[in-house]
């Protein structure tokens, strides 16, 4: 089978969405598959949308005997007023044209004219779930639909801005497989779009172990200059407020200020909204207990997860909570939030905490008990990383997908 997976980004980008996809990519041929993975020439996000930010070459390039199409997004004058336009006007258009979905009408033009495969992976952004629609219904191929959609939990609801406004449900209910990352993701689905229960499986993301050996947090230590015996918190995201980056500092001052002594170390990229606030605090901050790394390199991450105690992760904003997995496949203790997939995850005071979105003083709770109680976070750490080798490897998910296809497209 021949198939065709579409993400925004990647490799060599790896966030989540972007990861899922290159894992089921290089998984294909282990089922006998061959892989296509088409996206765009973005590496930041704010590409997708202006000539700010990274970008990589557009073209055709091989990579684990995966072939790569990147197509480059184009920046038109007055692409707000375009945007209002075609919202208004094209087929699709309340979700197809809402921000940050980009312009790129060379792929455009190619989804329409390519043919050859066999089964479309449509992966995350509404311009690439049309664009997967409009192949499989042209060609009478099956689809498989994998939002990745951020919408928070029952308690904690996050209405994406136009995600379903338009034919998105369609897209949905006319696909032959949804996968969902969590399991408040897939009642959404069943519930609110009308997707037939029997097309909706929920995955989750995986890891690869062999990616963490060798891990020393020494090495982290001494590339960021943290003491040997001092102890880390460590949350890795894009942070920003519905990361829970504004709660996680207010709950760390709240701590440094009673005589706690650790380091903060809050590594990835710091959102506009996040920056300001860090800023706006920074007289509460002590110097010497706060670490800002931006983008962390992938040959220094597991090294920083090993040094860590801690993995603080009070995000409202994640479908399925891959830090989760890097902390237990280090052997930590996490503390979530009750959102996305996190619920799913954490059994809560045996592998972690599960935190209300914004509870600031539970989770500076959280953070001094373990902080001061190191067999209880050892002992979370090993039945974290149990539940992750057992359940949650990136060879465990992708044969759960390509058994399902084999099952349901034969």
């Amino acid at each position: 089978m021949k198939i065709l997976h579409l993400i925004h980004r990647t490799w060599p980008y790896h966030g989540g969405a972007e990861r899922y996809v290159w894992e089921h990519a290089l998984a294909a041929e282990r089922w006998g598959h061959t892989s296509t993975v088409v996206a765009t020439d973005a590496w930041d996000m704010s590409w997708l949308v202006s000539k700010q930010g990274r970008h990589l070459h557009p073209g055709t390039f091989t990579r684990d005997r995966i072939e790569i199409i990147r197509f480059p997004v184009t920046h038109p004058p007055l692409q707000n007023l375009a945007r209002a336009v075609f919202r208004r006007l094209k087929k699709g258009g309340p979700d197809r044209y809402f921000y940050p979905n980009p312009f790129i009408p060379k792929f455009d033009s190619w989804i329409g004219k390519v043919s050859g495969f066999d089964l479309v992976h449509a992966n995350a952004m509404p311009f690439l779930m049309h664009a997967g629609y409009r192949y499989s219904q042209k060609w009478r191929v099956p689809l498989i639909s994998v939002p990745h959609a951020n919408i928070g939990s029952h308690n904690h609801r996050i209405e994406p801005l136009h995600y379903f406004a338009g034919e998105q449900p369609e897209v949905l209910r006319q696909s032959n497989l949804v996968i969902a990352q969590n399991s408040f993701e897939k009642s959404v689905y069943i519930d609110e779009c009308g997707v037939d229960r029997q097309n909706v499986v929920v995955s989750g993301s995986g890891i690869n172990p062999k990616e963490w050996e060798g891990a020393d947090g020494n090495k982290a230590r001494k590339v960021f200059s943290i003491p040997p015996k001092k102890k880390i918190v460590l949350s890795v995201t894009a942070h920003c407020e519905d990361k829970g980056s504004n709660t996680l500092l207010d709950s760390s001052i709240a701590l440094w200020k009673k005589g706690e002594d650790f380091v903060l170390v809050l590594a990835g990229p710091l959102q506009k909204d996040f920056r300001e606030y860090l800023d706006a605090r920074a007289g509460e901050v002590p110097s010497e207990n706060l670490i800002v790394t931006g983008y962390i390199r992938e040959e220094i991450r597991k090294h920083l997860f090993a040094a860590a105690s801690i993995i603080a992760a009070p995000s409202r904003l994640d479908a399925f909570g891959i830090v989760l997995l890097d902390g237990w496949i280090s052997q930590k203790p996490v503390i979530g939030c009750n959102a996305g997939g996190m619920p799913d995850l954490i059994e809560a005071e045996k592998n972690g905490y599960l935190i209300e979105f914004g509870d600031r003083e539970d989770l500076s709770g959280k953070i001094s008990f373990l902080l001061n109680n190191e067999n209880t976070a050892i002992a979370m750490g090993r039945v974290g990383y149990e539940t992750t080798m057992n359940d949650h490897t990136w060879q465990k998910v992708t044969d759960k997908f390509y058994s399902t296809i084999q099952e349901r497209f034969k």
